[in-house]
């Protein structure tokens, strides 16, 4: 490629540019990559400058390990456990050290013994307890001690002459020791905060663990059949308690439509079929008026709407006559099919028949149709309540309440016959008087 002075030498151009020097043309400078190990330099060299699209990745033996100096020899050592009591003395074998001599034995740290307490002679004085002796308690506090509290091994091996104690009897005994002796030696307010942990966990009711341990026995003993039945009822009460909530909700909104406010006008004149018809007549009217307001309110725009509602209302209202009503009765009257039903259906769906009905809504259990009243019916009460019977009853049915009614009436006899018995048992003891007055007088 030509340069910039070899163009102005063609085109015979000549200036004072001649003499300024050009600079050296900058060199190019090459990366040179590292030729990854496993591949010749001739194959690297045909990659170019495009990378290789496979990593190579030779497969080498694992170093051999460099060792930094000679092996430690194993030396037959004798050691002591310093958690023996009897000086024996064992060998094992030990890597050498400078300290082989002196080192302790690694693994009697891990002999960790329980600190039972040994009382004192005044010590003692506030644990006596006709139950227990001195030598008793020693006894107890010794094989605590070389078991470790493992208490069911304790109560395994506890054999004291003349004695067969339960295992609540012993732990009560060990723990009230370590309580009041806890307490002697150092007082409740002076304690530490670990000190009055310690004397918390002393706290030991036996009655508690023996139903505890009642109910576990209770339970292993159970068979597959039990476990089923009580998997079967736990189920059971989840579920009733998931739906408790919702019944309340239930039954807190009927109780709502119950309370309603008592009507202070009369409503004889809205019974029969005339009652019935002249009040929807009154309520179709005070629906036409309503909507003849509501269009008043809409403005101007339902101006058509409101006078073709007014001549509606007045029609219907000039319609109420006696002719019209009757009409209307003998329609509705072959519109409404009237089927009887048998009694095994009005048992079925819940159909009762009344002479006469009491106006407003009434709680069937607050309805006494009891006809034994006075000194009879607190006696009635007492009797029920000795059987075990609640004077309301829970779920008030027809037939629950019919039945109650039959009890009550049977509860009543058998009072009356009481009464008379006690009457005539009471004549027969003044005859008997009597008669023995007669025959002592005749002797």
């Amino acid at each position: 490629m030509s340069g910039f002075q070899d163009v102005r030498d063609v085109m015979d151009i000549s200036g004072p540019m001649e003499n300024i020097p050009r600079p050296p043309p900058a060199k190019k400078q090459k990366t040179v990559e590292k030729r990854p190990d496993g591949i010749t330099r001739e194959l690297f060299a045909l990659l170019g400058e495009n990378p290789p699209p496979v990593a190579i990745v030779e497969n080498k033996f694992k170093e051999k390990p460099k060792w930094m100096g000679k092996a430690n020899p194993w030396v037959w050592t004798p050691f002591k456990n310093p958690a023996r009591s009897d000086d024996l003395t064992l060998y094992h074998w030990e890597r050498k050290t400078e300290s082989t001599e002196d080192s302790v034995y690694a693994f009697s740290k891990f002999n960790v013994s329980i600190d039972v307490p040994i009382p004192s002679e005044d010590e003692y004085a506030a644990l006596r307890s006709d139950d227990w002796t001195r030598e008793e308690t020693d006894y107890l506090l010794s094989i605590c001690r070389d078991f470790d509290l493992r208490w069911s091994v304790i109560w395994d091996r506890y054999d004291y002459p003349g004695k067969t104690r339960k295992l609540e009897d012993l732990k009560a005994r060990y723990y009230n020791v370590c309580r009041s002796l806890m307490e002697q030696r150092t007082p409740v307010a002076q304690m530490t905060p670990e000190e009055l942990v310690a004397y918390n966990l002393t706290n030991f009711e036996k009655e508690r663990e023996g139903t505890r341990r009642a109910m576990a026995e209770k339970q292993f003993n159970k068979t597959e059949e039990q476990i089923r039945e009580e998997e079967m009822l736990l189920t059971e009460l989840k579920r009733i308690v998931g739906n408790q909530e919702k019944m309340f909700e239930e039954r807190k909104d009927i109780f709502q439509r119950l309370n309603y406010p008592q009507s202070s006008g009369s409503i004889q004149q809205y019974q029969g079929s005339q009652g019935i018809a002249h009040l929807r007549d009154m309520l179709l009217a005070n629906n036409d008026k309503n909507k003849k307001r509501k269009s008043i309110a809409l403005g101007p725009s339902t101006g058509v709407e409101t006078a073709q509602a007014t001549p509606t209302s007045a029609v219907s209202t000039d319609r109420g006559n006696a002719p019209a009503k009757q009409e209307r009765q003998e329609k509705s009257e072959q519109k409404r099919q009237v089927r009887k039903l048998t009694k095994e259906e009005e048992l079925q769906y819940g159909v009762s028949q009344h002479e006469k009905l009491a106006s407003g809504v009434k709680l069937r259990s607050t309805m006494n149709n009891s006809t034994i009243k006075g000194a009879t019916q607190t006696k009635i009460m007492g009797a029920l309540t000795q059987l075990g019977i609640p004077p309301k009853l829970t779920m008030c049915t027809v037939k629950t309440m019919a039945k109650m009614l039959q009890l009550e009436s049977q509860v009543a006899v058998l009072l009356d016959t009481r009464k008379a018995i006690d009457k005539l048992e009471q004549e027969a003891k003044v005859l008997r008087a009597q008669l023995g007055l007669k025959e002592k007088e005749g002797a």
